[in-house]
């Protein structure tokens, strides 16, 4: 593990393997992540080519989460932007993030939320065209399952990106 356990719904999660850590297939070499990105099993197998056909590995979804777990630049919006960033909150859905990989097509999103700095918990994949039909069933199904993993423990929320990620980020919504 790359991080520790300092809170009880978390450590109870990791114990009983309802989230696991996800590391890249193919992580940079001589890196030393300090962000960690947690995932549920199935979220696992979809990006270990266990289910949906073999879309994944892909190898720019798994750059995208090396990049994400080195501390390397992952590029930040809170709000809705064609600006296609690598990180984005889903605007009105109660800190629900989605992790943005591009690739397969026609995209998909790991979504989620923070349970502390540098650390994001993803339950639900869903590729782009379904989510932008869906987006308030699929934040609620993000919230659900935060409840079902963590009981009470609220998500980590702030006003500020850099309270989410350390390491190198570029809010895109700042040059508006």
């Amino acid at each position: 593990m790359t991080f520790n356990t300092t809170s009880l719904p978390l450590a109870r999660a990791l114990k009983r393997k309802t989230v696991l850590e996800r590391e890249p297939i193919k992580p940079f070499p001589g890196v030393i992540p300090i962000r960690t990105l947690l995932v549920t099993p199935e979220i696992d197998a979809l990006l270990d080519g266990h289910i949906e056909g073999g879309l994944f590995p892909d190898y720019s979804a798994d750059r995208l989460i090396a990049a994400y777990t080195a501390g390397w630049l992952m590029t930040v919006s809170r709000k809705k932007t064609n600006k296609k960033p690598s990180l984005e909150m889903l605007e009105g859905y109660d800190d629900v993030w989605a992790l943005c990989a591009r690739t397969p097509k026609p995209g998909w999103r790991l979504l989620g939320r923070f349970y502390d700095k540098d650390l994001f918990v993803a339950s639900r994949a869903w590729d782009k065209n379904a989510l932008a039909r869906n987006y308030p069933s699929a934040a609620a199904e993000v919230i659900g399952d935060w409840k079902e993993l963590f009981g009470s423990q609220q998500p980590h929320r702030s006003k500020s990106v850099g309270d989410y990620l350390g390491g190198v980020f570029r809010d895109v919504d700042e040059a508006e």
